[in-house]
């Protein structure tokens, strides 16, 4: 197969997290849309696992995404959280069909299938850990409120990108500004009875704060701002608070 790739479906997009592509294109960052793909035909109509010529198959012949991707072979299997609901595909494309085959071939995928669910598990476990760790641990602190620093915020945020394109998770990075005069400490509290444990909070100098919302798009972003704007005016704290999804830093 000319392509082999492990997806993530995100809203109504397959993000591509892995490829191995020796003709269409497509790479790490890459997104399909789901309701296009032949993935979703397989998830929702129950199409073949594989099809050794996709063009014989009408829900895979009458696919919208046939207008941009020459596809004559189609392999694709779920993958599963820890929940066991559906995380994103096993995928594989061939512009010309193949050998009928390669149909027996679905035992041996499906285990390989199951083997990768488990270890994107266990991977979103530890990078679940990392987030924590890098945030108690760091070296760098400010010694007013004992959250990491601006070196410490860096390291934050650089490791969050990389998990975002190694998982296809998409996070929101918030500015917190406060007048010089407000006690640094009575906001970092603030924060820390706020955010998730998977959040982080830095003090970078002069009562700006960065803050970590792992794993959140913009709406659940603006919902954080809201609680944090109403839970500072409440303790006289007036501040400004700007929100940058994370790929844009």
């Amino acid at each position: 197969m000319a392509l082999w790739m492990i997806t993530r479906l995100r809203t109504d997009e397959l993000v591509v997290l892995r490829s191995r592509d020796n003709y269409y294109g497509l790479n790490q960052g890459n997104r399909l849309q789901w309701e296009q793909s032949y993935c979703a035909k397989m998830m929702e109509l129950g199409a073949p696992r594989i099809a050794a010529n996709a063009q014989l198959n009408p829900d895979y012949s009458h696919a919208p995404i046939n207008s941009d991707l020459t596809i004559g072979a189609y392999i694709g299997l779920p993958l599963v959280d820890r929940d066991n609901q559906l995380f994103g595909t096993l995928c594989a494309l061939d512009p010309e069909p193949q050998n009928p085959a390669l149909e027996q071939a679905l035992p041996a995928l499906q285990h390989e299938a199951r083997l990768i669910s488990f270890l994107l598990a266990n991977a979103l476990r530890d990078a679940q850990q990392q987030r924590i760790s890098i945030f108690v641990e760091h070296p760098d602190r400010c010694p007013q409120t004992g959250l990491p620093g601006p070196q410490g915020w860096a390291d934050i945020t650089n490791e969050e990108q990389q998990h975002c394109r190694d998982f296809g998770t998409e996070s929101c990075v918030l500015f917190l500004h406060a007048p010089e005069e407000s006690d640094s400490l009575i906001i970092a509290d603030s924060l820390a009875a706020l955010l998730r444990e998977q959040d982080s909070v830095a003090h970078l100098g002069d009562n700006h704060f960065g803050i970590l919302l792992a794993d959140a798009d913009t709406s659940k972003a603006e919902k954080v701002i809201h609680r944090v704007r109403d839970a500072l005016n409440a303790k006289q704290l007036l501040v400004q608070i700007e929100q940058q999804t994370l790929s844009a830093l």
